[in-house]
């Protein structure tokens, strides 16, 4: 039997104790969310023992955040969030909208820096042509710029989920003509100069027909067009609608035989077939009972937007439109200076004024008439008597500069397609 004395005690006792403290040392410096039977699955924040997250990245289709920790797997696509400075990341493969990036599958994707050192130019090597770029030798086609596209809806509070029942409510009575189809309108209009629910009255088929045939003054049996203004109300909604948003046009541009042809110009004969007509024909055969300035105003104003789309805009001069205008800027009385002035403008932006991108050499086409045809009955509607009716109108309101700078492009433009006459021809 081995005896130890106390001395032995005490010398064993010495030379264990560093070893245990630093053995205990080491374990406390373990973080709690780091423990042996946890570190391999998940982490958990020192700040809320609940939120705990897999050690390793699990990536998605869709972008997340990095955790703190994490082990980032390879191959990903990762991103910085410049918003949060948060690292994101997603799988690598390809999205909406990457169907190009697919030309590049098998290239390398890294995204760090490589400086490639530079061979010393060699004065008496031959000549050898500009290697071409990544991008010239890969079969990618650059989109085009697109000014129309996806408009999100309001960010959601309040007020706008108020607008959009409010909106939804007003589609859905002027579809089924139902009582509240005034009050409608009135919504409508208010609601047409945001951009997103411009493009949701353009985009409606049912909606849009129903306000260019009250444009048209051919309302339904039950919703009369010219009743409580609802002529003018449809003109300033759409109108409203177009105006500065492309995306809106973008929209009325596929439902462009609605807008010229609408169902509503369908005219049973004697012999009981239909023939259908025209927006233009439709407006030509009102134009008469037109008795409100601001009404007629609206309308005009309507179709300057409308004629931004091309293929409305060469329906519309096919169908003999600029004729209807020039009817309208004929109207007697001066209550309808203001349609005079809107028509003036909507020449200008569209067919004459570069700087407003107008259509130039669409229109006019033919030369300028003398005085005497422009007062000829039949004739004086005629492309070549715009300049006869303007400079009348400036004599009896010198005061409108308008008119003199309608008078000159129009003199411009025909000059620049050879179709100014001989004075011998115009009689002023």
């Amino acid at each position: 039997m081995v005896k130890i004395t106390r001395g032995g005690l005490m010398c064993i006792a010495y030379l264990t104790f560093p070893i245990l403290a630093r053995a205990v040392s080491s374990q406390s410096e373990i973080p709690l969310s780091e423990t042996p039977s946890t570190n391999k699955d998940l982490i958990c924040s020192n700040d809320d023992p609940t939120d705990c997250y897999p050690h390793v990245f699990e990536p998605t289709e869709e972008f997340q955040v990095i955790r703190e920790g994490q082990d980032i797997p390879p191959g990903l696509h990762i991103r910085l969030d410049v918003s949060t400075g948060k690292k994101e990341a997603r799988l690598n493969v390809p999205m909406e909208g990457d169907e190009a990036l697919s030309a590049l599958e098998g290239l390398p994707t890294e995204h760090s820096i490589v400086v490639v050192d530079q061979p010393e130019a060699d004065t008496e090597s031959t000549y050898e042509p500009e290697k071409l770029a990544l991008r010239d030798r890969v079969n990618i086609k650059i989109p085009a710029y697109d000014n129309a596209g996806k408009v999100p809806p309001p960010i959601p509070d309040a007020a706008s989920v108020d607008d959009m029942g409010t909106f939804q409510k007003a589609l859905l009575a002027i579809k089924m003509d139902a009582r509240a189809f005034d009050k409608s309108l009135d919504d409508l209009a208010d609601l047409a100069h945001d951009i997103y629910y411009g493009v949701e009255i353009t985009k409606d088929k049912p909606v849009l027909e129903k306000l260019i045939c009250l444009v048209a003054g051919s309302g339904s049996e039950r919703m009369p067009a010219k009743e409580n203004d609802r002529d003018h109300k449809a003109a300033s909604i759409l109108s409203s609608a177009i105006q500065n948003n492309p995306t809106a046009l973008k929209e009325i541009a596929s439902f462009w035989r609605i807008v010229m042809y609408p169902t509503c110009g369908l005219e049973i004969q004697d012999d009981k077939s239909h023939v259908q007509t025209d927006l233009v024909a439709m407006l030509r055969k009102r134009l008469g009972k037109e008795k409100k300035p601001h009404t007629l105003k609206a309308k005009v104003s309507l179709i300057s937007g409308l004629l931004r789309e091309p293929t409305i805009r060469a329906e519309f001069l096919k169908k003999g439109g600029m004729e209807v205008l020039l009817a309208m800027f004929l109207k007697k009385g001066e209550q309808f200076d203001i349609v005079r002035k809107r028509v003036g403008q909507l020449v200008m932006d569209n067919f004459l004024d570069e700087g407003m991108d107008a259509a130039l050499g669409e229109w006019p086409k033919s030369a300028v008439s003398d005085a005497k045809t422009c007062q000829t009955k039949g004739k004086m509607l005629g492309d070549g008597c715009w300049e006869h009716h303007v400079e009348t109108f400036s004599k009896t309101e010198p005061g409108e500069e308008w008119t003199k700078e309608l008078v000159v492009a129009l003199t411009e433009h025909r000059g620049n397609l050879g179709l100014t006459a001989s004075a011998n021809d115009r009689e002023l």
